[in-house]
């Protein structure tokens, strides 16, 4: 125990003497506070201070619970980051970047990693274990996937700490490539297909519900091979890869490379819009049965960049073109023309929806857009009208028919021909924004179903046609009471249909809701077509691609009751 040397008040030794080894902790504020009080603390001596502490104190028993805190969240372990890594399809080296991060404020050893179904996997450090990481030091490990390896991934990699053991695992799937192009004899088919669930009341009034969110997309083309090399190497892919999944190019997206592209590229030059390049994807460089693939980690306007440089080299001619995975159909049937010739129709069904971007639509008319692509009369149209009746018929006397709507219900197709990529691209979009089956919009017939044969003024509200019986059946009936009125200079006007009456056995009188606004002369009327609400009657959309650069389009459309 110390001993102080200083000076004190004699009274205040006294005090001390008296009280300080029987008063308790608890008590000695109360003590100090009446000795400041006494009379005898103006007394002072001089001499030596003797320290007693510690002196006897009344414990008192506590309860509770530890508030914990960021500090026992996040640290006293090790931290790997990502933990889980998604190498989804891979059909080329792949490399990951891993964060080892040790966050204990001590050393802590590091003996081992040990792999678990890592075949054609490695993971490398700065430091091969046995090491040991300081505290709270963080090291970057490279995780390398190579195509080599079982078809489906499923690493493990367990860090052995001395205080931890963390684990790193890395799924996906490992895929071959499809590289046997089309022909080009026959197009290329490309089906989108949506899901839509339509349920249909007694008066013909639709409710429609969307069942997928992005369509599944298809390939569908011919192919031949005609040597015993194509014909085995076709056969041997089918055996062996069949019931897996392969890269399939997208064949209609290809760039033929003009330069040579020498080993060790890390990009490509290749025009990218309207092509289904994309980060993350895979790219496909295909010189006969010769094939390369890498992941893509940039796409620019005219080039793309690759995660891992290009191993080979290849020349002037190549295809650069993206790849999908997918998976081809059960029972495919061969043709063999000859020993080595064999013929061949595959389907590809892609693995992942497609989330085409949807184009964006203004409410031309009544809340829904106008369609104003004319139909591609290069082959007939096909059109039908039909009701929705039930027939009563018990075969002894008269039958009965019950008309449930009272409206006719007309199908019809409609023909596209797509010329240059960026139209087969807003096609896409514009079928997104169908989504099948899902959304309605305005059908112009495109002919001329009425034919005016009088000046109309800038505020007449009626037009004169020539007589075609339109007055004789029932007036302004859905689907033949909106109207497309296109002018010789342009200009694009829609209408309805009020009333209609006979003038005479040439001429017919058409009131509209709405005067045009201009005075136009009968010449000046380019064409007035009939306009209905109609959807999609398929969620099954093919493309055909004649080449890659014009695609064809025939689709069936059905009429609706929209009661607008």
């Amino acid at each position: 125990m110390p001993a102080l040397v200083g000076f004190t008040p004699s009274a205040f030794l006294q005090w001390t003497r008296d009280h300080l080894n029987v008063v308790a902790l608890d008590q000695l504020g109360d003590a100090l506070y009446e000795h400041r009080r006494a009379s005898e603390i103006s007394v002072g001596l001089y001499g030596p201070l003797t320290n007693l502490a510690p002196v006897e104190s009344n414990p008192r028993s506590l309860t509770g619970r530890i508030a914990r805190g960021f500090t026992e969240d996040y640290y006293y372990r090790v931290h790997v980051r990502p933990s889980r890594i998604d190498l989804g399809n891979t059909m080329s080296v792949q490399t990951r970047e891993v964060e080892v991060w040790n966050a204990w404020f001590e050393p802590n050893a590091l003996a081992a990693i040990h792999a678990t179904n890592a075949e054609g996997m490695t993971l490398s450090g700065p430091a091969s274990p046995p090491t040991s990481f300081g505290p709270l030091e963080s090291r970057i490990y490279i995780l390398s996937v190579t195509p080599n390896g079982p078809p489906v991934v499923n690493a493990a990699f367990q860090f052995d700490f001395e205080r931890d053991d963390p684990t790193l695992r890395a799924l996906g799937r490992r895929i071959v490539g499809w590289v046997l192009g089309p022909d080009w004899t026959e197009p290329v088919v490309e089906r989108l297909e949506w899901l839509t669930d339509v349920m249909e009341s007694h008066a013909g009034v639709e409710q429609r519900v969307r069942l997928r969110e992005a369509p599944r997309r298809h390939f569908e083309y011919r192919v031949l091979v005609g040597s015993d090399r194509a014909r085995a190497h076709m056969e041997n892919r089918l055996v062996s890869w069949q019931a897996r999944v392969y890269g399939l190019p997208v064949w209609a997206d290809a760039w033929i490379a003009t330069d040579d592209i020498a080993p060790g590229a890390t990009s490509l030059v290749v025009p990218t819009t309207n092509r289904d390049f994309v980060v993350g994807g895979i790219v496909g460089l295909v010189n006969g049965l010769q094939s390369e693939f890498a992941e893509i980690t940039a796409v620019g306007p005219s080039s793309i960049v690759l995660n891992d440089p290009i191993s080979g080299g290849w020349p002037a001619g190549t295809k650069i073109v993206p790849v999908r995975s997918a998976r081809v159909q059960n029972d495919l049937g061969l043709t063999y023309v000859t020993d080595a010739i064999a013929i061949t129709r595959p389907q590809f069904q892609l693995e992942d929806e497609w989330p085409i971007t949807a184009s964006s639509e203004s409410p031309d008319y009544l809340g829904y857009p106008v369609l104003l692509t004319p139909p591609n009369w290069r082959e007939d149209l096909q059109g039908e009208f039909g009701r929705k009746w039930r027939d009563l018929d018990y075969l002894t006397g008269r039958r009965a028919v019950d008309d449930l709507t009272g409206l006719a219900r007309t199908r019809r197709s409609h023909r596209w021909l797509l010329v240059g990529r960026p139209a087969i691209a807003a096609f896409r979009s514009w079928l997104a924004a169908r989504a099948g089956k899902l959304k309605p919009f305005w059908l112009p017939s495109f002919q001329s179903d009425l034919k005016v044969i009088a000046p109309t003024g800038g505020t007449d509200a009626f037009l004169t046609v020539e007589n075609r019986s339109y007055a004789e059946g029932p007036v302004t009936a859905i689907g033949r009471r909106d109207l497309m009125i296109v002018t010789t200079s342009g200009g694009r006007f829609y209408r309805r249909i009020t009333a209609a009456s006979e003038l005479s056995e040439s001429s017919e009188l058409i009131a509209i809701d709405n005067p045009i606004g201009a005075t136009l002369l009968p010449e000046q009327f380019h064409q007035i077509s009939f306009m209905q609400l109609v959807r999609l009657d398929t969620d099954n959309v093919e493309i055909a691609h004649v080449t890659d650069e014009v695609a064809e389009v025939v689709l069936p459309l059905r009429s609706l009751r929209d009661d607008l």
